[in-house]
Formats: structure tokens, sequence, C-alpha cells
């Protein structure tokens, strides 16, 4: 007696999404596998919450995606992140204290007159 292998049927979910052309494109999202481009790591989504991904930060083109996905594993950690934020605020408020010194040094010289309110 062999046993007989049978054939599993997954659903096919079908959503439009754009490609690089922005030309519309059916693809099956449930059976869909991500490859992470740091990791090089396949991984499998919901396929609803994998569409809304590829429309809300890829603007629904899956081409995009394919090229720019990378997964939280191999994303910079939230203090990572904080702290580019963080320098990047400090040189900002740098670069208005010069401002304002030159401002003061300008006023404290006399060079720059401002007309008088009335």
């Amino acid at each position: 007696m062999e046993k007989q292998s049978h054939k599993t049927r997954r659903a096919k979910r079908l959503y439009t999404l754009k490609d690089k052309n922005l030309n519309d494109v059916q693809i099956d999202l449930n059976n869909y596998r991500v490859i992470c481009n740091k990791t090089h790591k396949r991984k499998s989504f919901y396929h609803k919450y994998l569409h809304n991904l590829i429309e809300r930060k890829y603007n629904g083109n899956i081409d995009l995606f394919r090229e720019g996905y990378v997964s939280r594993e191999a994303a910079p950690s939230q203090n990572e992140r904080r702290v580019k934020q963080l320098q990047a605020r400090i040189s900002r408020l740098y670069v208005q204290i010069s401002n304002l010194k030159g401002e003061l040094a300008e006023v404290e010289s006399g060079t720059v007159c401002f007309p008088a309110a009335e």
C-alpha cells in the first residue's frame, strides 16, 4: 500500500501593487516570502499586514519594497536611533547659538542699526 500524498491548497490573496515602472501588478501576498536585505533571511507575514506595510512605507511599490526591506532584527535599536536624533538636535542648537552670538556681536559693535519702532 502506497501512501497517497495530496497537495495542500493554500488560499490565494491577490493584491494589486505597483512595480518600478508604476504598472499594476497582481501578487499573491498570502504565500509571499520576504528576504531581508541585511540579514538575507526569509520571512513570511500575514497577507493583510504585508499589504498595509507596502502601501504605507513603500507607497504601494513592490519593487521598492523588495530593494529596501530591512527586518526589525537588522534595523538599528531604539537607543541607537535616539542617539542619532539627539546628536542632530545638538548640532542644530550649536548652529543656532553661533548665529545668536554673531547677532549679539553686531548689536554690541553698533554696526547694524534697526529702525525705531513707532
